[in-house]
């Protein structure tokens, strides 16, 4: 497996090569489907939604209720799959740039890139969702290779700004997408676990599966300032000066609450969990995630994967 250094990473310009140097970089070491496992189940007609392809469209269904179903087969088992991307200001935190760390965006852009890029490499449908405090931008799914190019562009054009509004956000696709298909969440979950357990249970209830991708800054994970800083809100016009080390337990402490409480919410609604820390090049937290859930699939447990 492929190590790929974020230094290196940052250098190669255009985002769908670098989607594509990740996933080659562990995809090789895997002898069956990446996303073999995944728990999605499908009906024998579903609603029709625009852009499926009208020769599946059920036409003795809707001579008699005049209402469009597309047919579905047991054969059919292609893998629809969304990535759901926070562009809030918090995710543009990176660390000081001589660290050469990725921003939580950066990160979080090349993730979803990966992911894509390898959906669409096994010929089944990827779609994109991008938000902040609401779903701001939106990419139909696809299973067309060239689909790869349009995430991208769209994943380059991200500027971070507002809060964050991940329940808001899950409660939008709940409504927007029946068909059941599985869903990866990549976000830094700055925001109430109260909100976000209701999007949660939202999707849920849908039949969906959800991935989430909880991604931090090692700065935010370990608290390593010294000397007097000022510490400015990314989402909250707050400034606080003050020595870290008289706070920097109680900082920890209150991470590690709301880490804990986020990952109940996952273990508790059957949700994979992965906590990854942007200091992880992406093709190492994404290759050790798959080659698990694969080796539970294997072995014929199927419930939820906690980093």
């Amino acid at each position: 497996m492929a190590l790929l250094d974020p230094k290196v990473l940052q250098k190669i310009g255009r985002l769908d090569l670098r989607a594509k140097l990740v996933v080659e970089g562990f995809i090789s070491g895997m002898h069956k489907s990446p996303f073999k496992g995944f728990s999605v189940e499908f009906a024998q007609h579903r609603g029709y939604v625009p852009g499926d392809d009208l020769k599946h469209l059920d036409w003795k269904v809707w001579g008699k209720n005049e209402r469009y179903y597309i047919k579905q087969y047991e054969a059919e088992t292609n893998l629809v799959t969304t990535v759901l991307l926070d562009g809030s200001e918090s995710m543009k935190y990176g660390g000081a740039k001589a660290s050469g760390r990725m921003s939580k965006l950066e990160w979080g852009k090349l993730a979803a890139a990966a992911l894509s890029y390898l959906v669409l490499n096994q010929s089944d449908a990827v779609g994109l969702g991008v938000f902040q405090e609401e779903l701001n931008q939106w990419v139909e799914r696809s299973t067309r290779k060239v689909h790869i190019n349009r995430i991208c562009q769209t994943l380059e054009e991200i500027q971070p700004e507002g809060a964050t509004g991940v329940g808001h956000a899950l409660h939008t696709v709940a409504d927007r997408i029946k068909r059941r298909g599985v869903f990866f969440l990549i976000s830094d979950l700055f925001e109430d676990v109260e909100s976000i357990l209701d999007g949660v249970q939202h999707l849920r209830h849908g039949g969906h599966e959800l991935v989430v991708v909880h991604v931090l800054d090692d700065d935010e994970m370990e608290f390593p300032f010294e000397g007097m800083v000022q510490f400015k809100g990314l989402e909250l016009e707050v400034r606080v000066k003050c020595h870290p080390r008289s706070i920097r337990e109680e900082y920890l402490h209150e991470l590690t609450t709301h880490l804990n409480k986020v990952k109940g919410v996952c273990q508790k609604n059957g949700i994979d969990y992965l906590l990854a820390n942007t200091s992880h090049p992406v093709d190492v937290v994404l290759s050790a995630y798959l080659q698990k859930r694969e080796r539970m699939s294997g072995a014929g447990n199927h419930g939820a994967i906690r980093s």
